[in-house]
């Protein structure tokens, strides 16, 4: 569209924008100017394509923090960091290791001329490759605006193309990938730590480091993760589980607490055990334990962010969790079990366990769970009664946290949040 203001790049890409989920207008405004309302905005999409450009690695590997995101983490994940002197819909991008997030939340900011009305009662999930592709095909149509007004030469195309050549390159892949998931942009990690962080990767496993890494960083720890090595040479509880992958027929589709619920389930028609209680031994006995040794386990003092078990010689695990409660310590175990039988194409394999929102840590909390506490036991237990006292029997009864059965009941949709707004952290106004 024409326009008369601003730099060459962003005149030449003036342009009525439209963004979809799910068929949902992610920009569906209130023109205060024209007092009309519609389902495109008249921005440039040069700044933004800028955005998504420049904010690449970050927007596809770094998961959200377990704390409030900083101003450094906000200004790769939402969309109004593309700024430019242009208003920007509420819209932010968390990935977690295998789909990107999608959140919206209105914004009537009352100075702004464009007021934008969307907002999505629950984020919407997007496949990592479908993501790429869409942010792919629109930065390729600005570059051909800009390359057939005679621009071919803005920062875009060399931005974009600093991308291209790493996306080609498996190595700088790898470290890119990995600056990323510590909240480093490309080449901003100290080299030192980033070479000392990738010596990790052969003796923990790629899909391990990509939890282990972001989890450490957002503890405060150094980039470096030497913390893996005092993980390493803690003491442990040693098992050796008596199941394996092949167990259970695994869903290989669906969201990560729907694979969860369905092998939760699997695992307890495989051990006879459909609807009781699981007792402590049966925990320790199917990840091949001692229950003595299980209970006089001690977590290190202190808060660690990981949770590991490592594999040793003759299929044995060395368990290292990290809760102190007993509760905690049972729903950590039965995470590792869920991480444990969850099919993989690495035979020597860390398990990790964090607090992070990763599609693997969302499949292990729910795994954990449903096996521990199933959904349809647990709301025969309560017979409609979801009071705190129901909550608080109900914990006792299952041996797990008030929190697990909150969160199964908020899961499942018994119960509700009240007075919480749609946005997955607190924003301004």
């Amino acid at each position: 569209m024409a326009s008369v203001s601003g730099e060459p790049e962003v005149m030449a890409t003036a342009a009525w924008v439209e963004m979809y989920v799910d068929n949902i207008s992610l920009n569906r405004n209130q023109d205060i100017w024209a007092e009309t309302v519609r389902d495109n905005v008249f921005v440039s999409a040069y700044p933004l394509a800028m955005w998504f450009a420049s904010s690449w690695w970050r927007l596809n590997h770094e998961p959200l923090p377990m704390q409030q995101p900083g101003h450094n983490w906000r200004m790769v994940h939402e969309l109004g960091a593309a700024n430019h002197g242009f208003v920007w819909p509420r819209v932010i991008f968390i990935p977690d290791g295998e789909a990107i997030h999608v959140w919206a939340g209105t914004s009537m900011t009352l100075d702004q001329s464009v007021q934008y009305l969307q907002a999505l009662d629950v984020p919407r999930m997007i496949t990592l490759t479908g993501f790429q592709q869409s942010v792919e095909r629109f930065i390729h149509s600005v570059l051909a605006r800009l390359d057939a007004m005679g621009l071919a030469g803005p920062n875009l195309a060399h931005l974009w193309a600093l991308v291209q050549e790493d996306l080609a390159d498996p190595e700088a892949v790898r470290r890119r990938k990995l600056e990323a998931e510590l909240g480093f942009d490309p080449e901003e990690c100290p080299e030192q730590a980033l070479n000392a962080a990738l010596q990790w990767e052969s003796q923990v496993g790629d899909a391990a480091l990509s939890e282990l890494a972001p989890a450490i960083a957002a503890s405060g720890a150094t980039p470096d993760l030497a913390i893996i090595g005092q993980l390493a040479s803690v003491g442990g509880i040693v098992g050796i589980p008596e199941l394996s992958p092949d167990s259970i027929d695994h869903l290989d589709h669906g969201a990560p607490w729907e694979r969860a619920i369905h092998d939760a389930r699997a695992l307890r028609n495989k051990i006879g055990n459909v609807s009781g209680p699981v007792p402590d031994r049966s925990l320790h006995d199917l990840l091949g334990m001692s229950s003595e040794a299980a209970a006089n386990w001690s977590a290190p003092l202190g808060r660690s962010p990981v949770a590991v078990a490592i594999p040793m010689n003759d299929h044995r695990l060395k368990f290292v969790p990290r809760r102190h409660s007993s509760a905690g310590k049972r729903f950590e175990l039965a995470r590792f079990l869920g991480e444990y039988l969850r099919p993989s194409t690495h035979e020597l394999r860390w398990l990790v366990s964090t607090d992070l929102s990763t599609f693997r840590q969302k499949y292990q909390r729910a795994f954990a769970a449903e096996f521990l506490c199933p959904i349809d036991l647990l709301t025969s237990f309560l017979d409609g009664d979801f009071s705190s006292y129901a909550i608080e029997e109900a914990a006792a009864e299952f041996d797990v946290s008030e929190q697990t059965i909150t969160s199964l009941l908020l899961n499942n949709g018994y119960i509700h949040h009240h007075g919480t707004g749609s946005m997955p952290y607190r924003m301004a106004a």
